[in-house]
Order: C-alpha cells, then structure tokens, then sequence
C-alpha cells in the first residue's frame, strides 16, 4: 500500500514538464526576451508571457511524452 509521500511524489513527477516549464523555463524566457528587447504582445511583462509560454510546453511535454 502506498504511503502518502509516494502518492505525493508519483502525482509530481506524472506533472514535471509542467513544473519545469514554470518554475525553470518561464524565468529564463523572461530574462532573454528583456535581453533581446523583443517587443510582448499587448504589453505583457516578460514573466507574464513566459509564464504561459513555459506552461503551454511543459503542458504539450506531459501530453505527447517528449519536449519536441
């Protein structure tokens, strides 16, 4: 019977790309598209898009089983 630690752990690691698209890539999206001085979109702030960008790849990562 599973304790609830590795229920805990086995529902986070069935949504990693999700996390890892939010916690790691949406930052580091932000940082470069202000290092780039790329123009957002309706005048979003950087995180803001990067936050749904990084969402929307780690979302497609856990639904296709692959990042590309």
């Amino acid at each position: 019977m599973p304790t609830a630690i590795q229920s805990t752990l086995k529902a986070l690691f069935a949504i990693g790309p999700i996390l890892f698209g939010i916690a790691f890539m949406a930052p580091v999206l932000a940082e470069l598209m202000v290092a780039a001085d790329i123009t957002r979109p309706f005048g979003l702030a950087p995180i803001t898009l990067g936050l749904a960008i990084g969402g929307a790849w780690g979302t497609y990562a856990v639904l296709k089983g692959s990042w590309l």
